[in-house]
């Protein structure tokens, strides 16, 4: 199973926990990236992410092929919201089920890192007030 997408809705990731295992998955690792109180040392309400979605799900899609590639991986999941998402929420979740825990984690934390690094997402933090921190635009 895969489940991946971009969406401008808040994550739920209530059929990723209640997803059905075939008994072969030891491990179950997953990843919650929050939106934290502050960026770059400035209070925020909210990051506001940008996207490109179609290319962002294409190049997540390749980076989950690149992920079954390396390690023995049974299933995945990933979700990435676009738009604002308030403080102490989910902006960036990925699972991976594997039989083992090493397996698991380590394609996990690649997978979050690739994402970061190549996916044409853009994050700008934005103050209580509206306005924008003076904080680099970056995926984060």
């Amino acid at each position: 199973m895969t489940m991946l997408y971009v969406t401008d809705h808040p994550i739920d990731i209530t059929d990723w926990r209640a997803g059905s295992t075939q008994g072969l998955e030891g491990a179950s690792v997953e990843f919650q990236g929050l939106v934290r109180c502050e960026e770059e040392g400035a209070s925020i309400a909210c990051l506001e992410y940008e996207t490109y979605a179609p290319m962002a799900e294409r190049i997540i899609a390749r980076l989950v092929e690149q992920t079954r590639q390396r390690w023995p991986v049974h299933q995945v999941c990933v979700q990435h919201q676009s738009g604002r998402v308030p403080v102490g929420r989910l902006a960036l979740f990925v699972g991976v089920r594997a039989a083992h825990r090493r397996e698991a984690f380590a394609a996990c934390q690649f997978l979050v890192d690739e994402i970061k690094r190549e996916a044409p997402i853009w994050k700008t933090a934005i103050a209580a007030d509206g306005m924008r921190v003076n904080a680099p635009c970056v995926h984060g």
